[in-house]
């Protein structure tokens, strides 16, 4: 089993750098990018087990290089239930090399947003949560292009703090984060 999953893994990443080699010099320096962005509590967050990883689609500015721009979102509307995110971050590449093939940088981020959620509990009761949140993240992206458009994987940690509201009731939350996303850049 762990095999197979091996022998697929490395297909896939075979296939993905023979499509990368072959656009000979592809501009990869874009300035707008729309993709997928998470991220999930490492260390010291209290969550319930059946919380998903946190994130939505994204879309980065990165005309003003070395500083970037970043919206992270989602809306659920999903009968009496509701869940809304949205994020924003500012980053500054402290190490950025730029090769015929790919864009590879280091960078500290800040970033904050807010989520609101409104479900219902198995009594029947309404319970509305709102959190509002703030962090500093140091993270890395390799941009590389596959089949002439330019992607970006990324990776970050950082800690974060902030307050949660559970109807009246409000309490502090701070903990480690890890955060993780693709974008395509036009």
């Amino acid at each position: 089993m762990i095999r197979s999953i091996f022998c697929l893994m490395a297909m896939v990443l075979g296939i993905t750098f023979s499509f990368s080699t072959q656009t000979q010099a592809a501009d990869l320096t874009r300035n707008f990018g729309i993709g997928l962005q998470g991220a999930t509590p490492a260390y010291g967050l209290v969550q319930e087990e059946s919380e998903p990883i946190l994130g939505g689609i994204s879309f980065r500015y990165n005309g003003l290089a070395p500083v970037y721009f970043q919206t992270v979102g989602h809306f659920v509307l999903n009968d009496q239930d509701n869940d809304h995110i949205l994020g924003a971050s500012v980053s500054y590449a402290i190490f950025e090399h730029e090769s015929q093939w790919n864009i590879a940088r280091l960078y500290f981020e800040l970033e904050g947003g807010g989520r609101y959620q409104k479900k219902q509990e198995l009594n029947q009761e309404m319970l509305t949560t709102t959190t509002l949140g703030a962090g500093l993240a140091f993270g890395g992206e390799l941009v590389f292009s596959l089949g002439g458009i330019p992607l970006g994987l990324n990776v970050k940690v950082g800690q974060g703090f902030g307050r949660e509201t559970v109807d009246s009731q409000s309490k502090g939350r701070a903990g480690v984060y890890v955060g993780t996303g693709i974008h395509a850049y036009f």
